[in-house]
């Protein structure tokens, strides 16, 4: 006697990522990421007028009757009242991702002072879930006060998060200085779109030939501490991770880093040859001993794209950082 059983496949897991831009600049991360992927967008502050241009899944706008409407003035301790007031109406737009990635300009008062308690308390609330943030530190020039703030914030973010991405405003400034303003900062904001859609993408298994899957990047920066995110395309996988590393705003020591995890989404006709290069100039050029990496075959493309995150790293620039307010 034979039996026979229907088929039953299991379900596709389905990763949930959710961007939080918080004050001007993040909400800047959730406009230009709005419509590029299905990364779920949330933007918050106290300024309206911020709120009214911002381009996002859900708006919050905290702090209204204690600023009116308006900005924190760059006030630290301001915008830590603005959000022990209404965490919860922040948390309820969040939801329970899977991956939390929070966004902001360190130095002022929603993203040094709103920010980091937020996500204490998404932490607190989901200890199981995966926490990151990516972070722009204030040029020197921006004055004590700012920098002052963003030192305080970033301790904070490491205390509360997974992974904290940082870019260095003073090393964008010295490498573009000489472009008109406007190029400079969009170098800047590609990066942070091409390298944050990169996670979504990486996530999602369609057209995957290696396939790297959320328990992969979360044992590359599970509790890692500060990271590095590159992001290339060029005409090779080598030529395109390269480019990755060199386009990094953080003075990081990649021989540092616990670990790599890097993306290649090829054009048709790629070999594998060629696509092996890219965990390959991690491990032999950089000297990662640990490097998991992931490879699609896309008809979209016409060039290789790269993305590259670098667990752990150590930064001469953040490491006096910390060291200036008692940081490990």
């Amino acid at each position: 006697m034979s039996f026979s059983y229907p088929i039953r496949r299991p379900e596709k897991p389905i990763v949930k990522m959710a961007i939080v831009g918080f004050g001007g600049c993040g909400c800047n991360t959730t406009s230009n990421l709005y419509g590029k992927s299905a990364i779920r967008l949330i933007a918050v502050d106290t300024d309206a007028s911020v709120l009214s241009i911002a381009k996002a899944d859900a708006v919050v706008h905290i702090g209204e009757f204690l600023t009116k409407g308006r900005g924190t003035g760059g006030d630290i301790g301001l915008g830590r009242k603005v959000a022990e007031k209404d965490v919860d109406k922040v948390l309820d737009a969040i939801g329970e991702p899977d991956l939390l990635v929070a966004a902001a300009g360190l130095g002022g008062g929603v993203g040094s002072g709103a920010m980091p308690y937020i996500l204490s308390a998404f932490r607190e609330k989901h200890p199981d879930k995966l926490i990151g943030a990516v972070v722009t530190m204030p040029f020197k020039y921006e004055g004590a006060e700012r920098i002052k703030n963003a030192q305080i914030a970033l301790r904070e973010l490491l205390d509360a998060t997974d992974f904290v991405i940082v870019n260095l405003n003073d090393l964008l400034l010295k490498r573009y200085g000489d472009l008109p303003v406007q190029d400079a900062m969009k170098i800047m904001d590609s990066m942070l779109v091409y390298g944050l859609s990169g996670l979504a993408d990486m996530l999602d298994p369609t057209n995957s030939v290696i396939r790297t899957d959320f328990s992969d990047f979360t044992s590359v920066v599970k509790r890692s501490g500060v990271n590095l995110l590159g992001y290339g395309i060029q005409a090779s996988a080598r030529k395109a991770t390269e480019r990755a590393i060199e386009q990094c705003l953080l003075d990081a020591d990649l021989s540092t880093a616990r670990g790599a995890l890097v993306f290649v989404k090829a054009p048709l006709g790629a070999n594998l040859k060629e696509a092996s290069e890219a965990p390959r100039v991690l491990n032999e050029i950089y000297g990662v001993d640990k490097v998991t990496w992931g490879l699609k075959v896309a008809p979209d493309v016409k060039r290789t794209h790269v993305m590259v995150v670098a667990s752990g790293v150590s930064s001469q620039t953040i490491d006096e950082t910390l060291k200036e307010i008692g940081g490990e």
